[in-house]
């Protein structure tokens, strides 16, 4: 994968004076790029058929907890459901997961923050395949601007 991004929206709910609920919607999108051990394709005119754009939507639910004033740990299940097609590599649609670390600081109503995080998608597919699986892994920052109600 190569230049992989992310935009999404996410809605929080506090339990409490260290625990947080968080939920929302997340757009990924980002080039496939591979070298084929099986002979080309003979209808194809690049030699594969091969769709190089790859666009996934993913709802994480995920707790967080206070590890002080500042930082938080978070971990949770994510639901995935990969929208480009013919990638020459199995469908990441199905369960995931994340975990990560965030710091987060506050000025009035604004809430901004970097949530360091390791994900983990379609651990548990939709549709199971009797090929090799291969799982879309993302070490990433998220960087976020808030508005609390």
């Amino acid at each position: 994968m190569n230049r992989v991004m992310e935009l999404g929206f996410t809605a929080s709910r506090s339990m409490g004076e260290r625990v947080r609920i968080n939920t929302g919607i997340n757009y990924t999108f980002g080039k496939v790029s591979y070298i084929s051990n099986s002979p080309p394709c003979v209808n194809c005119l690049i030699g594969y058929d091969h769709n190089p754009n790859f666009r996934m939507v993913s709802v994480p639910l995920f707790g967080e907890i206070a590890l002080g004033k500042v930082f938080y740990a978070g971990a949770g299940p994510l639901v995935d459901f990969q929208l480009s097609e013919k990638n020459n590599f199995t469908r990441q649609s199905g369960l995931g997961y994340l975990v990560g670390l965030e710091a987060r600081a506050s000025a009035g109503n604004f809430v901004f923050s970097l949530f360091s995080n390791y994900k983990r998608h379609g651990v548990a597919p939709f549709v199971r395949s009797m090929s090799q699986k291969f799982i879309f892994q993302e070490l990433g920052m998220q960087m976020g601007v808030g508005y609390r109600f």
